[in-house]
């Protein structure tokens, strides 16, 4: 069980700004998707307002990871401390993911074939959904610890979010390899989709954290 005390407040207070830091960012990096599929030449202008909105969501999270690690080095006992940073490092590597996609994808001036976007779109919604049921999960844990400790189902409806995703990249994968484009094409589309999907897989990762935490207090 989480303890905070009237001075442990601000490690609460920064987790929820961390929090809000990291969901803006993904909101703008399904933005920027959605506005680079929604035509044949979207306007470079606004994806470039977008990748700057990511940009500045990212800095402000890493700005609040180094605050809560600051505060945490002064509060909790070790073992507490060591999982609740490992925590947020780990939904800080959201934000970094975002940031480092949707760069990629506006200084390389990738064109991805239409036949994937509607399925990429899938998968980002899929992931905001997850991300969504993780800050659920997070927010239970530090603030309504016994009823994660007793229901631990949005877990479960975690890693159900991440296995949609799962099964969308195998078929993405596969359709990737059919199309009439060069080798080096497909294996460069094949590495965008990992990393889109990498994003899903590190939700997953952080509900398996919470599961750990969980079971090292059960008596």
């Amino acid at each position: 069980m989480f303890i905070f005390s009237t001075k442990n407040q601000k490690v609460l207070g920064c987790f929820t700004d961390h929090q809000n830091d990291v969901r803006g960012c993904f909101e703008k990096f399904e933005e920027f998707f959605r506005l680079l599929f929604s035509e044949d030449s979207p306007d470079r202008n606004a994806l470039q307002s977008l990748k700057t909105a990511i940009d500045n969501y990212e800095e402000a999270a890493d700005f609040e990871l180094r605050h809560i690690v600051d505060l945490l080095s002064q509060s909790f006992l070790p073992a507490t401390r060591s999982e609740l940073i490992s925590l947020v490092v780990s939904t800080d590597e959201v934000a970094n993911h975002c940031q480092e996609i949707a760069r990629q994808v506006y200084l390389e001036k990738i064109e991805i074939p239409k036949v994937l976007n509607a399925d990429i779109l899938e998968i980002i919604s899929i992931t905001k959904r997850q991300l969504d049921l993780m800050y659920s999960a997070v927010d239970k844990l530090l603030n309504e610890y016994n009823v994660i400790f007793r229901d631990r189902k949005i877990l479960d409806d975690i890693r159900g979010e991440e296995s949609k995703v799962d099964n969308i990249e195998h078929m993405l994968h596969k359709r990737i390899f059919e199309l009439d484009i060069t080798l080096c094409e497909k294996v460069y589309y094949r590495t965008l989709l990992g990393d889109i999907c990498q994003i899903s897989d590190i939700i997953e990762d952080i509900s398996d954290q919470i599961q750990v935490m969980l079971v090292e207090r059960e008596t």
